[in-house]
C-alpha cells in the first residue's frame, strides 16, 4: 500500500489562502518604506536648505559667523586653547590656521614659544617693546603687517613682542603672562590694552577652563587658578589627527554649523546684556557698568605688572566697541576711563589713553571703518589709527620721539 504523500512546502506557500495573507502585508511594507524614503529625502533637502541658508547669510555679511576651513587640519581648536600651567590660553609652537570670515582669509602663525609673532632672541641689544593683550591686539582677523604692533615697529624701526592672544585674556591673564613668560625676553617698555566689554568678565573664574583669577579682596588677593591641572581643562588644544570629533569635523564643513555656534553666542551675550541693562538709568556698555569688585581685580592686576616691570614705563589703553561709542553719545563721559585716567596719575610708571574720544575724532560719522566689515574687531584702518593715537600720545615717553 502506497504510503500517503506528504504536502510540498512550496504548494503550500502558493495556496490561495496564503496569497490572501501576505498580500496586505506587502502592501503595508510597500506603504511604510515609501513614507521612509521620503521622510529620508525631506531631511535631506532640510539639511541642505539649511546649509544654503547658512552660506547666504555668512557670505553676504549678514552674519558674522566664521567660514568653514574643508580641512581638519586647519582648525581654530588647533590653534588657541588652555595651554600653559602658568597662565592658561595660549598658542602651540610653531602652528599654522587659516582664519576665513566673508570679509577676510588670514593665516594665523605661531614662534617657538607660541606666540604670533616672528621668532625673537630672549637677549636683544636694540630698544624693545613688550605687548599684551586679547584678540584685538593679536591681530584677529589681519594681516601682521596691518596689526597695531606692526604698524608701530615699522614707524618707530623698534621691535614689538607681541604677546596677545584671544580666549579669556583678561588683565589677570595679562599679569599672568608677562611675569612667566614676557618678562623674560629684554625690553624696555610694556603695551597693554583693556576690552571692557570681554575683560571684567574674562577675570572671573569659569571652570571647566584653565584660567588665572584673583581670590580674596583688594588689596589681599592670591593668584589661583580655577582647575587643578591646565590638562583638566575642555579647552585643549589638538593639533593632531588621531581620532574624529564630530562637532570638529561639523564646523570645518558646514556654514550651517558656525552660524549655529555664532547664534548661541550671541544669545547667551544678549541674556548677559538684558541682566546688565536691569537699571534703566545706566546703559549697557561696560565702560560705565562695572562693580567695585571686578575694578579692584583690574587695577591690582595691572599695579602687580606695573611693579614687575619698573622702572619700565607701562602704557595701557582701553578698546571701545562700536555700541560703546553710542553709551558714551547718549550718557556724558565714561566713568571708567576717568576712574582710570585717576588711578594711573597715582603709579609712577604706569600712563594711561583713552582711545574712545581720538578715535571719534578721526572716523566722525563712519566710526564703522574702524572695525572689520563681518566682525567686531579693528580693520587696518583701526589698527592704524590706534598706532597714530599712540604715536601722538606716549611716542616720545617709549621712543624718544
Amino acid at each position: 500500500m502506497r504510503e500517503p504523500t506528504k504536502p510540498d512546502r512550496r504548494d503550500a506557500e502558493k495556496s490561495p489562502g496564503r496569497a490572501e495573507i501576505s498580500a496586505p502585508v506587502k502592501a503595508r511594507r510597500g506603504r511604510y518604506r515609501t513614507r521612509a524614503l521620503a521622510l529620508v529625502f525631506g531631511l535631506l533637502v532640510a539639511v541642505l536648505m539649511l546649509e544654503m541658508g547658512s552660506w547666504l547669510l555668512v557670505t553676504t555679511g549678514a552674519l558674522s559667523a566664521r567660514v568653514p576651513s574643508y580641512s581638519l587640519t586647519s582648525s581654530a581648536s588647533g590653534f588657541w586653547g588652555d595651554l600653559r600651567a602658568e597662565f592658561g590660553p595660549w598658542h602651540p609652537p610653531e602652528t599654522r590656521y587659516l582664519h576665513q570670515k566673508s570679509c577676510f582669509s588670514v593665516v594665523y602663525e605661531s614662534n617657538s614659544y607660541g606666540a604670533r609673532d616672528v621668532e625673537r632672541a630672549k637677549d636683544h641689544d636694540q630698544r624693545r617693546v613688550v605687548v599684551l593683550g586679547d584678540s584685538f591686539m593679536e591681530g584677529y582677523g589681519v594681516d601682521v603687517a596691518h596689526r597695531l604692533s606692526n604698524v608701530l615697529e615699522a614707524a618707530t624701526l623698534t621691535p614689538h613682542l607681541n604677546f596677545g592672544s584671544a580666549g579669556q585674556a583678561g588683565s589677570t591673564h595679562s599679569f599672568a603672562l608677562y611675569t612667566s613668560l614676557a618678562a623674560a625676553f629684554r625690553h624696555d617698555a610694556v603695551i597693554a590694552s583693556i576690552l571692557p566689554e570681554n575683560d571684567f568678565d574674562d577675570d572671573q573664574p569659569k571652570a571647566p577652563r584653565y584660567q588665572p583669577y584673583w581670590s580674596g579682596r583688594y588689596p589681599d588677593y592670591e593668584l589661583k587658578f580655577t582647575l587643578p591641572s591646565v590638562e583638566q581643562s575642555t579647552y585643549r588644544c589638538d593639533t593632531s589627527e588621531a581620532g574624529f570629533d564630530f562637532s570638529r569635523a561639523l564646523r570645518e564643513y558646514t556654514y550651517t554649523k558656525n552660524v549655529t555656534d555664532y547664534l548661541y553666542s550671541a544669545f547667551k551675550q544678549w541674556r548677559q546684556s538684558r541682566k546688565l541693562t536691569a537699571s534703566a538709568d545706566v546703559p549697557e556698555s561696560r565702560f560705565f557698568r562695572y562693580s567695585r569688585e571686578e575694578f579692584d581685580r583690574l587695577r591690582y592686576s595691572y599695579e602687580q605688572l606695573a611693579a614687575a616691570a619698573y622702572p619700565r614705563p607701562v602704557v595701557l589703553f582701553t578698546i571701545p566697541r562700536h555700541s560703546d561709542f553710542g553709551a558714551v553719545a547718549k550718557h556724558g563721559r565714561s566713568p571708567l576711563d576717568d576712574e582710570l585716567r585717576q588711578w594711573a596719575a597715582g603709579i609712577e610708571n604706569v600712563h594711561f589713553v583713552a582711545l574712545m574720544p581720538e578715535l571719534r575724532r578721526r572716523f566722525g560719522g563712519d566710526l564703522g571703518r574702524q572695525f572689520l566689515s563681518c566682525d567686531a574687531h579693528w580693520s587696518a584702518a583701526g589698527h592704524a589709527a590706534v598706532a597714530e593715537i599712540l604715536l601722538g600720545r606716549i611716542g616720545k615717553l617709549l621712543y624718544g620721539e
